[in-house]
């Protein structure tokens, strides 16, 4: 909520989001908050301090009272200087959000953001709050950078890009709320909950009992080398090929050969789209974990025969933007979660 001063109804906090991402623009590196990035305002005890001091300069007035005039005037130096203290504890931070790793819906996003500065000033108070999820504080030390993960939950599947977050600081009195609005243009990716394991091993068993074939992965009896492919594991690496200048190439050996599958859409046993993808899901963990050759089939997608993280990496993301009618849209920790509609 870029606007964090009052609860506002959803309406009005509507607009005042929409006025502040036509106004800040989105990025996909550090963020600086400049002069124009900037937003300060009086909060609850402000507006409080400020009739307060109505009443007292009324007091004073009526009663001809010199010393209410100087605890008046002294008082409304404070809320001067306050304004401006606020407002340079905030002003010239860099913010910068990671790129988040893909987790399963239901699961807690992990944003990390790195926040500095560039002068001999210390920073203090410096809260950082992403949707209405609660806000982390942090010092930054002069000159340096300091590090805040926020956990954001997930309800539903798909790729995203992170909702308008605020930086903000009410530092050194309270008076006032000094905050900028910053948009990320990065990925968020949420992959389907996979399904328990245990009703998994036999549908696969079904699956390699069909069109199985084999391929040769670990064993005892060495077979020779051959490129190495994205994603494998470097201990499979043969070192020695590479110093002698053969390039990057990977030990193969005979024995317990296991078969390799296809992770079919039209195979898999159950009705609605969220429930397939979230076996397919488990079925390329549990395929991945047992060092298996697959690939996945799905309606207008198919990705080959393949091993290795990157594999791995591009089934699950298939499976996450698969017929996803929000894409690119705001990650909000809110939203409902997929339906379970039939598939077709």
């Amino acid at each position: 909520m870029a606007l964090n001063l009052f609860s506002l109804p959803a309406p009005v906090r509507r607009y005042f989001d929409d006025w502040f991402a036509r106004h800040n623009p989105s990025s996909y590196d550090r963020i600086e908050l400049h002069n124009r990035r900037l937003y300060i305002l009086p909060t609850r005890f402000g507006y409080i301090f400020a009739v307060m001091l109505l009443l007292l300069f009324l007091a004073a007035v009526n009663y001809q009272n010199s010393m209410g005039f100087v605890l008046t005037f002294m008082l409304t130096a404070l809320a001067i200087v306050s304004l401006w203290q606020t407002h340079k504890n905030i002003l010239g931070l860099e913010v910068y959000l990671q790129t988040p790793k893909p987790v399963f819906a239901g699961e807690s996003c992990d944003l990390y953001f790195e926040i500095s500065h560039h002068n001999n000033l210390s920073r203090y108070a410096i809260g950082i709050q992403y949707a209405d999820e609660t806000p982390v504080y942090l010092t930054i030390e002069p000159g340096s950078q300091s590090q805040a993960m926020i956990k954001v939950p997930s309800t539903k599947r798909g790729q995203f890009k992170p909702k308008g977050l605020t930086v903000f600081t009410r530092y050194p009195t309270g008076l006032l709320h000094a905050w900028g609005w910053l948009k990320f243009d990065i990925p968020i990716v949420i992959y389907p909950t996979p399904l328990a394991s245990s009703t998994l091993q036999q549908n696969m068993l079904e699956q390699q009992e069909g069109k199985a074939t084999t391929h040769t992965i670990d064993g005892d009896d060495f077979a020779g080398l051959r490129e190495y492919r994205e994603g494998e594991s470097l201990r499979h690496v043969s070192w020695k090929a590479y110093a002698q200048g053969k390039g990057l190439l990977t030990k193969t050996f005979q024995g317990h050969a296991r078969p390799s599958l296809w992770i079919d859409w039209f195979q898999v046993r159950q009705d609605s789209i969220e429930s397939k993808l979230s076996e397919m899901t488990a079925l390329v963990l549990l395929a991945d974990s047992n060092n298996q050759k697959y690939g996945i089939k799905l309606p207008n997608i198919t990705i080959e025969k393949q091993l290795g993280a990157a594999h791995k990496q591009a089934c699950l993301q298939a499976m996450a933007t698969f017929k996803q009618v929000d894409f690119g849209r705001d990650f909000d920790p809110n939203s409902k979660p997929n339906t379970n509609a039939n598939s077709e």
